[in-house]
């Protein structure tokens, strides 16, 4: 089967990009707000260039720590947002103690990493470094059945992949999901809130996708 690159084996592409392509995710803040007071420490995995960062910072979370494998992100969020604490990941490992964070954010993260063997490392990582009881919350997309999307998810699909896996044609991997494998990814948490939504992709393109919050094992 043919290795497909994790967020690491493309940082390239997202260092070239850095701060031209519009992330539109949304983050249900009402969500956290009814279960994280505003000392608690939330990481924003592949935050990018600051978007979902900056909205934890003016809503009181001032603990909030941004992290990305792209050192230009990084450094376009830390000149937008210069009181922000950010810290470069390598994509594999999370630079934290363990049990030390009481939420974890990965918006579009996912879709980035698409190979089943590199998310669920990274589901192992999260699990590490969240406390018991800490919040694990995705905003991501989900497999479209419209008829450009399953040529698409056909004609550019990496030898041995998973259906829904892509070359886009940028230089990029990508990964649009089955519901029943986020399911999967998940199971170790415990699942409290799930909704799918429309969103619009970085490329401006309309795509079905989904919002999850979870909370890990444990008190």
């Amino acid at each position: 089967m043919e290795s497909l690159p994790g967020v690491r084996g493309q940082v390239d592409y997202w260092d070239r990009v850095a701060g031209e392509k519009a992330f539109t995710l949304p983050l249900r803040a009402d969500w956290l707000s009814k279960r994280l007071n505003s000392g608690a420490r939330i990481l924003d995995l592949g935050c990018g260039t600051g978007r979902t960062l900056s909205r934890l910072l003016s809503s009181g979370y001032e603990q909030a720590i941004g992290m990305d494998s792209s050192a230009r992100m990084l450094a376009k969020c830390r000149a937008d947002f210069p009181a922000a604490i950010l810290a470069r990941c390598d994509g594999r490992t999370i630079p934290l103690r363990g049990e030390s964070t009481d939420a974890v954010l990965l918006l579009a993260v996912l879709t980035c990493t698409p190979g089943d063997a590199e998310q669920r490392a990274l589901m192992d990582e999260i699990q590490r470094v969240l406390r018991p009881g800490g919040l694990l919350y995705i905003s991501d997309f989900l497999l479209n059945d419209d008829a450009g999307n399953r040529e698409r998810y056909e004609r550019s699909r990496p030898e041995g992949s998973e259906y829904g896996v892509f070359c886009h044609a940028e230089g990029v991997v990508l990964r649009h999901h089955r519901e029943e494998w986020i399911a999967e990814l998940t199971a170790s948490f415990q699942r409290l809130e799930y909704e799918p939504f429309w969103a619009v992709t970085m490329n401006g393109n309309r795509s079905a996708a989904f919002q999850y919050l979870g909370r890990r094992a444990g008190r």
